[in-house]
């Protein structure tokens, strides 16, 4: 329960990065420039320094500016430079569970539904034969390999028999 609540919390934060770190950009930015750009709007359009919201409106500009700037990056690289289309090429390569590993409800559903299926209709057809062998092996080496995923199926298991009452950690 405990590690449910944390990772949704820290999937809270994560959704909200990319607003947050726009805005602490712009914030960090518009600080670092404010010393040098202030003094140059001081010389060049001739208010002085301690006039009535000087300071502010110099910071205001210059946070809308850079906000603008870096949401101007963002629609470059959403609409010309295309580079998420890489990332999620390489998601999906990094990602075992969408090539080589099966899930725990795939498992559960070639187990329970789709093998016992094929096994009824097809018993003379050796092609399908071979495909269930297939299938057999792919799950077992699955389970093999990847103790989270057999944990997975064995809880999974427990809990669907018990009628969903069974406590998941």
């Amino acid at each position: 329960m405990a590690k449910r609540f944390l990772m949704t919390q820290l999937w809270r934060i994560q959704q909200s990065y990319a607003i947050l770190s726009l805005v602490l950009w712009g914030i960090v930015i518009t600080l670092t420039a404010f010393p040098i750009v202030f003094p140059f709007f001081q010389r060049n359009l001739g208010f002085p320094e301690n006039a009535p919201g000087a300071v502010a409106a110099t910071l205001l500009l210059l946070f809308v500016g850079i906000f603008v700037l870096l949401f101007g990056f963002g629609i470059v690289y959403d609409r010309y430079l295309r580079l998420w289309r890489e990332q999620l090429d390489v998601t999906y390569d990094r990602n075992p569970y969408t090539r080589e590993k099966l899930m725990v409800k795939e498992i559960l559903l070639w187990r329970h539904m789709f093998l016992p299926a094929l096994r009824a209709t097809a018993v003379s057809d050796p092609t399908a034969r071979t495909e269930i062998d297939f299938m057999e092996r792919w799950i077992e080496r699955t389970l093999v390999e990847d103790a989270n995923i057999r944990s997975g199926v064995e809880q999974a298991q427990r809990w669907i028999e018990s009628g969903g009452s069974a406590t998941r950690e």
